[in-house]
């Protein structure tokens, strides 16, 4: 339920300090690697600090950040916190940073509709945004956090609601999806990750990735398991039927396009196979429901590329197939529901394969194999491949229709050796363990 004593603090205004850029500090700290070891130093001593004065409070303040609800990771620790009777959590709805060329209309919708998630859910949330007031929120003087639960690790949000506001308080990250491609600055060297109090990752792959590349070492790393994909591994889970309602069973189909249209690793096809999938789906239309399910960003993209009107066009059209739909939320029950994934994406090459089903990559540049890091090659490998359309809907007919799978006992060992969890405690569980004890 939303926080009902915003009307009392006072707002920062749409020009205060929340739109500005980094401090010089923050800049040195981000450029100058002595700087940051520095940092890193006097941010270890302060959290210490945190932790010795936390462990006489009998009511601890946490914070979960949330932009939108498809990298929004932390339901069940949040559950659990809200279970426990020391930690009070509240969701705190974050916006897109205009200022990256994202439609300010199209961050104000993608707020609000993540208040509507909230509230669904039946969270303690506050929006950053007063709408009524149009003001930003200063969530320090709000909410008073002692620990803070971010969601992304990039600046793309505004500076009042990234970590750099918050280094005098406990800090933790969960990657909002599983590192599988060779950008290891960006996934373990950022000045945010050195920063953290703790990062907690899905595999001892990602550990040992982040003690050799990160300047902190991963002093700051733990092996919690996948929070992600939690749902997934979770035998008391039950999902939700997400599906649109068939006269026959079909079966069902995820497409996931990535949403570099225009940069970086080139990942994406969805410019070449957009119109083709509709086709796909309209062949198939007696035999499988389609879900496309695009990357949260590729939207801002397109309305970048295409315009408002046709990118909007082209998300209704899958709305308004009898056989199709479009799934930009919360996407654990659409996997559990689903009988297999074609996709693009780096982080849905590790996350599917929770589910042990069949799933296929879609090259658009064979160089694109050169980029994994060693946990994402295994996981490409257990995929099938295709190259044009032709491959997909061979997968679509042999590994689908045909039930013929290959790659099934490969997935199955993968899973039990590499995903599972090792003690028998799922991953919000461990992360609840934790901080009881070091807090106690």
């Amino acid at each position: 339920m939303s926080v009902s004593f915003l009307s009392r603090v006072k707002g920062l205004s749409w020009s205060d300090t929340l739109y500005k850029t980094l401090t010089f500090h923050d800049f040195f700290i981000a450029t100058f690697p002595f700087c940051l070891k520095r940092a890193v130093r006097r941010d270890r001593q302060r959290q210490e600090k945190c932790i010795r004065a936390l462990k006489g409070k009998a009511s601890i303040d946490v914070v979960f950040f949330l932009q939108n609800e498809s990298v929004w990771k932390y339901d069940s620790l949040y559950r659990l916190m809200e279970q426990s009777g020391r930690f009070r959590p509240t969701v705190v709805i974050s916006p897109f940073n205009v200022h990256l060329m994202y439609d300010k209309n199209e961050c104000i919708r993608v707020m609000k509709k993540a208040a509507d998630y909230a509230e669904a859910q039946h969270y303690r949330y506050v929006t950053a945004y007063d709408f009524d007031r149009q003001r930003w929120i200063d969530i320090r003087r709000l909410l008073h956090p002692d620990i803070l639960f971010f969601s992304k690790p990039y600046k793309d949000t505004l500076p009042a609601y990234h970590l750099y506001s918050f280094r005098d308080k406990l800090t933790v990250y969960v990657p909002y999806g599983i590192s599988c491609i060779d950008i290891y600055r960006e996934n373990y060297n950022l000045p945010f990750y050195n920063l953290l109090w703790k990062q907690w990752v899905e595999t001892s792959f990602q550990k040992r990735l982040a003690e050799e590349h990160a300047l902190c070492k991963g002093d700051n790393v733990m092996v919690t398991g996948a929070l992600s994909t939690e749902k997934i591994i979770d035998p008391d889970y039950r999902p939700a039927e997400v599906w649109k309602a068939q006269s026959t069973p079909k079966k069902r189909i995820i497409w996931a396009p990535h949403h570099t249209v225009d940069y970086l690793f080139n990942f994406s096809n969805f410019l070449s196979n957009c119109d083709q999938m509709l086709e796909l789906a309209d062949k198939y239309r007696d035999q499988i429901q389609f879900a496309f399910k695009p990357h949260p960003v590729l939207k801002f993209k397109l309305i970048n590329l295409w315009g408002k009107e046709k990118t909007e066009a082209y998300y209704r059209k899958w709305q308004e197939l009898d056989n199709g739909q479009l799934a930009e939320g919360y996407y654990m029950d659409l996997f559990l529901t689903s009988d297999a994934l074609i996709h693009d994406c780096a982080s849905f090459t590790a996350e599917y394969l929770y589910t042990r089903k069949p799933v296929l990559f879609q090259l658009k540049d064979p160089q694109v194999t050169g980029h994994w890091n060693p946990f994402g090659r295994k996981c490409f490998d257990l995929h099938y491949h295709a190259v044009d359309l032709e491959q997909t809907e061979q997968f679509i007919e042999q590994v689908v229709l045909g039930a013929q799978d290959p790659k099934k006992a490969e997935r199955e060992e993968f899973f039990r050796t590499c995903l599972a969890p090792q003690d028998g405690r799922l991953p919000s569980r461990f992360m609840l363990d934790y901080l009881n004890d070091v807090l106690k």
